[in-house]
């Protein structure tokens, strides 16, 4: 069992270490909802209006846990307070305990939403698609559709839902539009009548290439011979499709959950430990009858229990603290402790 024995001071700043420790954990909840919410704002605007209940959940199992983590810190600081004031309080290492049972449950939560953000996101990529595949066949009939495909193509420089082709293999063109009596268009109808031509919205384009965009061949057809000798004809499109878009800030959001989870997970071990030590060393000080006397703690193990409070006890030197409106109470002890000797 490693024990160390702490005077006042030491137990006054293994209390500002178990602070710091509090308020980092603090800290990294926050950057934990900040660093999510600037990854992943762009796509969770987008997808709102295609998948409103998963986004919702995703946002509200990480908001959760970080409320978790503020009530943790708030009830910690009150907790470590105690300890160093009222060793003799006789539900404090009943407190603690409880305490620290919720942080290792609150850590484990932090694994549960890691695994749900994990799980959620799977179904909605395999989703997506589908979904995306739905809304470009009723690009030109649905404005919504057509609205919220621009808008990702534009905002998420990509193209389809899984790849560029997406749009060359989908008949989102009607016969209305294209000219029946076109030989081009005969050329490429299909026994089954739907025509697939080789064209994609404008939105595909990419604004990186200082070029014309070759994203209609039927339109400029005239210009075919001069086009297909030239490099820029596919780097005139995005390149990825808007499934991979979308994924990729979610992916590093899922990334980032788990690192500072870790994190807190750390900062936990050793919040365990310092109070562990800081009880102990603060119980047995106070049972020598000196609770601003040096005291020895230890990292495993109970604290010594808290005798029962007689009123033919003496006070101690130094056990006081503050009840109810600012009034100081004493602690009594007993001129021997058969149970110590």
């Amino acid at each position: 069992m490693a024990q160390f024995r702490l005077s006042k001071e030491g137990r006054e700043r293994v209390a500002a270490v178990l602070r710091a420790l509090l308020i980092a954990q603090l800290v990294v909840s926050l950057c934990m909802v900040i660093f999510c919410y600037n990854t992943t704002q762009k796509v969770m605007m987008l997808l709102k209006n295609v998948h409103k209940l998963t986004v919702y959940l995703l946002c509200g199992l990480v908001l959760l846990q970080t409320y978790c983590m503020k009530l943790h810190y708030t009830a910690g600081l009150r907790l470590v307070t105690l300890l160093l004031r009222c060793p003799f309080w006789s539900r404090g290492s009943r407190v603690g305990k409880i305490w620290l049972i919720n942080g290792l449950m609150l850590v484990a939560n932090g694994g549960l939403v890691y695994a749900a953000c994990r799980a959620t996101l799977k179904a909605l990529v395999k989703e997506l698609s589908s979904s995306l595949r739905v809304g470009m066949s009723q690009y030109l009939i649905e404005p919504s559709w057509k609205k919220l495909l621009d808008t990702m193509q534009v905002d998420l420089c990509c193209c389809g839902a899984d790849r560029p082709g997406d749009w060359h293999e989908i008949p989102w063109l009607s016969v209305d539009f294209l000219n029946e009596n076109s030989s081009v268009v005969m050329k490429l109808a299909g026994t089954d009548g739907k025509i697939l031509p080789p064209v994609s919205p404008y939105s595909c384009c990419t604004p990186r290439v200082l070029a014309p965009c070759y994203h209609d061949p039927l339109q400029q057809w005239s210009d075919t011979t001069a086009w297909r000798a030239s490099p820029l004809v596919a780097a005139s499109l995005h390149t990825r499709g808007c499934v991979e878009a979308v994924r990729a800030p979610l992916v590093r959001a899922l990334l980032a959950l788990q690192f500072f989870n870790i994190l807190i997970l750390i900062f936990q071990v050793l919040i365990i430990l310092l109070i562990q030590l800081l009880s102990t060393s603060a119980r047995a000080a106070a049972l020598r009858g000196e609770c601003g006397g040096a005291g020895r703690g230890s990292l495993f193990g109970t604290p010594a229990p808290a005798p029962s409070v007689d009123p033919e006890r003496r006070v101690v030197a130094g056990c006081t603290w503050n009840v109810g409106g600012g009034r100081r109470a004493a602690v009594r002890a007993r001129s021997s402790y058969p149970y110590l000797s």
